[in-house]
């Protein structure tokens, strides 16, 4: 899919959009990393310009609509590329603004505004909730990760001036270790490596087993 947007600095732009949802019984058959894989190989499907090819392999993630569990899933690229934006506008002529990509033009809205801090701060927001999205779910799979770690913890340990209540005595570094020590001595380190999938970068074989793929492990 792809929207038109105009930034707040005035530019026009697009935002190619890669979206999915999956429920409960998906998400436990396949794994999150398998459906940001799937999301992003749409995104990537979809678009060839500079934008998309450059994309950092991040995602973002949402409530499926209706509240039944499950994983809503973004793959997101901001692209000024003067072809994309005369593809977005003459869909748009025929067929009207796509009603339902609020999320993708606040998404956008965002990448410019303020200063590079500010925007780094919130990348790093963005990817510690989808590490508190793949841990809630690695929880339930994974009894070392419901033992080692608090819910919440990514996105609870950014805000200093507001901490969560019982968690100032943990510490999110040596949980890290513990579950990394875990998961080796277990020869599960993919499990660990899930925790990361969808954040900017992530590397997507590096966790697996020797020889493994992630396309055999999706």
């Amino acid at each position: 899919m792809i929207t038109s947007v105009t930034l707040p600095n005035g530019t026009a732009a697009v935002v190619h959009t890669a979206c999915l949802g999956w429920g409960e019984a998906n998400i436990e058959r396949y794994g999150l990393p398998a459906l940001y894989r799937t999301v992003l190989d749409e995104l990537n499907e979809d678009a060839t310009c500079t934008a998309v090819r450059e994309h950092d392999g991040g995602v973002l993630v949402d409530s499926l609509s209706g509240g039944g569990p499950g994983v809503l899933a973004y793959a997101l690229a901001l692209c000024t590329a003067p072809e994309c934006r005369a593809a977005a506008e003459a869909f748009e002529k025929e067929h009207g603004p796509h009603p339902d990509m609020d999320f993708e033009r606040t998404w956008a809205s965002k990448q410019t505004a303020g200063d590079q801090d500010d925007r780094d701060m919130v990348q790093e927001y963005l990817s510690a909730e989808i590490q508190d999205v793949n841990l809630h779910w690695l929880a339930q799979v994974d009894p070392d990760a419901a033992r080692i770690f608090r819910p919440g913890c990514f996105t609870g340990l950014l805000d200093i001036e507001h901490p969560v209540p019982g968690y100032e005595d943990f510490d999110l570094g040596k949980a890290l270790e513990l579950y990394a020590a875990a998961k080796r001595d277990e020869g599960r380190m993919d499990r660990y490596g899930a925790l990361f999938a969808g954040t900017a970068d992530y590397q997507w074989d590096a966790f697996l087993p020797a020889g493994a793929t992630t396309e055999a492990a999706r």
